[in-house]
């Protein structure tokens, strides 16, 4: 990817940030007076008082209801008056998008956010404060979920589209893209023998559903579920010439708890039943 290009990253291969950190703080003063360096990236959200953040590329203002991002491992210092003080919402999280997307959104050009988008990113703090109160396992899920919003968002609003003669370099994409099919395709040969959901596929290949269908379909002649079954049938077929299993094991071998289920995908996926494909090879 072009250093000299900050518009190479479309966003849409980006996965959920994981959330380190969150909640209300109240500034100690020891960072106004000092610089620091954070280990994760950092989402402040000013709820009272005013700051500037001094940080490489330059300082950066804010005051009640301006949000502002921080790079992780960021040499920086935030400069507040003591005696107002400085509450923000604070959000630290880890992102494998992270470099790219600071490439394309420099801190200080939030400076430049519209109003419009200032309000929805108002707006989105608000609901993940909500959601994080709550603690439980699927309000974390739908807390990410709000913060890759957020810095798409912000994304939208400061990077123009590629414009007219001018195509963003896909190489990186491709290659993400290809990476996710490969692990699909793994995951998928791994355990075809179960029940196995779009869902939880994705999950474990930390993308959504959406996304994980959508690459599976554009980056082949087929869609994740016609390789799902291609895979079971391949492996029915050696279970069925091997001799040793019943069409209703070989059914629950390759994921299947239907007998008369499996045989109709067989019959469609190779044109005859289990047992004349059977007869058909005997010797």
């Amino acid at each position: 990817m072009s250093e000299d290009d900050p518009q190479v990253w479309s966003g849409v291969e980006a996965p959920l940030p994981e959330i380190a950190s969150v909640g209300l703080m109240a500034f100690d003063p020891i960072y106004a007076e000092e610089a620091h360096v954070n280990r994760a990236a950092e989402i402040l959200h000013v709820v009272a008082g005013s700051v500037k953040v001094h940080m490489p590329g330059g300082p950066v203002s804010a005051g009640p209801g301006d949000t502002l991002l921080v790079p992780s491992a960021s040499s920086h210092r935030d400069e507040f008056d003591l005696e107002e003080g400085l509450e923000v919402f604070y959000c630290a999280f880890r992102w494998e998008a992270e470099e790219d997307y600071f490439r394309a959104v420099p801190p200080q050009s939030l400076e430049r956010l519209s109003p419009a988008c200032r309000s929805q990113i108002a707006g989105l703090a608000d609901l993940l404060r909500a959601d994080l109160a709550q603690g439980r396992e699927m309000d974390q899920l739908v807390a990410r979920s709000r913060i890759l919003t957020l810095l798409m968002l912000i994304y939208r609003d400061l990077v123009p589209p590629a414009g007219e003669g001018q195509e963003a370099p896909t190489a990186y994409g491709e290659v993400r893209r290809h990476e996710l099919m490969s692990r699909a395709r793994q995951y998928i040969q791994q355990h075809y023998a179960r029940c196995v959901s779009l869902d939880e596929i994705a999950e474990a290949l930390h993308v959504s559903g959406y996304y994980l269908s959508h690459v599976f379909s554009a980056e082949s002649d087929f869609t994740l579920f016609s390789y799902l079954t291609s895979v079971r049938m391949e492996r029915a077929k050696a279970l069925l010439l091997a001799g040793v299993l019943k069409v209703s094991e070989i059914a629950r071998a390759v994921g299947y708890r239907s007998p008369n289920y499996f045989s109709k995908v067989f019959r469609r996926h190779f044109g005859c039943s289990p047992r004349d494909f059977v007869a058909s090879h005997r010797p």
